[in-house]
C-alpha cells in the first residue's frame, strides 16, 4: 500500500474558528480523511447585523466536508459533537485556535485522541494570548507546541515543538500567520508518527509554566480592549512592542491629550488644534523607534475618523510649539535690567 493510501486510513476531525486555519485544513484533507469540522456559530457583524460564517465553515462547505457549528461545548452542543465524532470513528481530533475550552467529558470520551496546536513553546505562555505576550515581552524566540489536550489548560504532554526566531518587527497578526504556516507544514507528519507510536510524549515542567493573564482582568488569559491602553510612563521600546502586540486587535490607544508635548515622541513638540477633543481616544496602529530611542508614530486613527499617517495628522490636527532659542530668555531678562 502506498504512503498516501496509508495516510488516508487516519480519520481526523478539526476544531477551530480562525481565518488562518485554512492551510492546516488543506493539509489534513489532502493527507488524511477529514471527517468533521467543528466551528462556532455564525455571528452578527456590522451596522446591519448580517450573519457571518467562519472561514472554517466556508471551507468545509466548499470542500464537501461535514461540519458542525456550536455556541459552546456544553449541553446539547457537546452531545451533538460527541455523537458526530463517535459516528465518524475518529482517530484524532486536532484543535487549533478554537474559541472554546475543551471540557472534561470530551477528553474522557476520546482519551489521547485530542491534540492541540499551541502558539508558544510550552510550558511558557499557557493561555489564550501567547503570541501577544511573546511580542510584549520582547522575546527573540517563540514557536509552536503540538500537545495532548488535558483537563488543565495547555498542560498536556508534548508531542512536538518547533522554534521560530523573531525578527523583532512582527505584529501579532503577522506572527500568527507565520506560526500557522509552520504548523501546516508539520502537522501531518506529527500525527502520522504519533499514530504509529514513533513519538515519545514529554511531560511539561510545571515549575516553568507561565500564563498569559490579562493585566486588566487577571483571572482571564484573553486580551481585552483595556489592556491596549498605552502607559506613557513605560519606556519607549515597551510602548513600541505594545503597539505591535495589539495589532490587528484591539489596537493600542491613548487619550489625545497625552500626545501633546510628549517627550517620548520623535520630532517636534506640538499642541492639538481645536478640531480634536483632547479626551477622545486615538488608536495607534504602527510605530517604530528612532535613533534616539523615541517613538515615531507611523499610522494612527482619531476617534470616529479614518486611519491616517503621521504626516496627515501633523497637517490637520496639531500646531507646533514654538521653542525659544537656548539662552534667549536670559538675554531678554538681562536686557530688561539694564534698560
Amino acid at each position: 500500500m502506498d504512503e498516501v493510501n496509508e495516510h488516508k486510513k487516519l480519520k481526523v476531525a478539526f476544531f477551530g474558528t480562525s481565518d488562518r486555519s485554512i492551510p492546516i485544513l488543506e493539509k489534513l484533507n489532502e493527507t488524511f480523511e477529514l471527517v468533521l469540522c467543528v466551528t462556532k456559530n455564525d455571528v452578527k457583524v456590522g451596522r446591519h447585523q448580517k450573519l457571518k460564517e467562519t472561514e472554517v465553515k466556508k471551507w468545509a462547505k466548499t470542500n464537501n466536508v461535514k461540519y458542525v457549528t456550536i455556541s459552546g461545548l456544553k449541553g446539547t452542543d457537546l452531545e451533538k459533537v460527541i455523537e458526530q465524532l463517535n459516528n465518524s470513528n475518529v482517530d484524532f481530533v486536532l484543535v487549533a485556535d478554537f474559541s472554546f475550552i475543551i471540557p472534561a467529558p470530551l477528553i474522557e470520551t476520546f482519551p489521547k485522541k485530542l491534540i492541540n496546536i499551541h502558539f508558544s513553546l510550552l510550558p511558557k505562555y499557557r493561555g489564550a494570548s501567547p503570541v501577544q505576550h511573546a511580542i510584549l515581552n520582547g522575546d527573540s524566540i517563540t514557536g509552536i507546541t503540538i500537545h495532548l489536550v488535558e483537563k488543565r489548560m495547555d498542560s498536556g504532554d508534548i508531542l512536538h515543538q518547533i522554534g521560530y526566531k523573531m525578527a523583532g518587527n512582527e505584529t501579532s497578526g503577522t506572527l500568527y500567520d507565520l506560526l500557522f504556516k509552520l504548523a501546516a507544514e508539520n502537522i501531518t507528519e506529527v500525527l502520522e508518527r504519533y499514530s504509529q507510536g514513533q513519538i515519545t510524549q514529554i511531560p511539561q515542567d510545571e515549575d516553568s509554566a507561565t500564563y498569559t493573564y490579562s493585566p486588566t482582568q487577571p483571572q482571564s488569559t484573553f486580551i481585552f480592549k483595556e489592556d491596549a491602553e498605552i502607559k506613557w510612563k513605560s519606556p519607549a521600546d515597551v510602548i513600541e512592542r505594545k503597539i505591535r502586540a495589539y495589532n490587528p486587535w484591539p489596537i493600542a490607544w491613548t487619550l489625545a491629550e497625552y500626545l501633546e508635548k510628549n517627550p517620548k515622541l520623535s520630532g517636534r513638540n506640538f499642541i492639538l488644534r481645536s478640531n480634536i477633543n483632547k479626551e477622545s481616544k486615538i488608536r495607534i496602529h504602527s510605530a517604530e523607534l528612532d535613533d534616539q530611542n523615541k517613538l515615531k508614530i507611523r499610522t494612527l486613527q482619531p476617534e470616529g475618523r479614518n486611519k491616517i499617517n503621521w504626516e496627515e495628522f501633523e497637517n490637520g490636527y496639531v500646531l507646533p510649539v514654538i521653542q525659544e532659542p537656548k539662552g534667549l530668555k536670559d538675554k531678554l531678562l538681562n536686557r530688561d535690567k539694564t534698560d
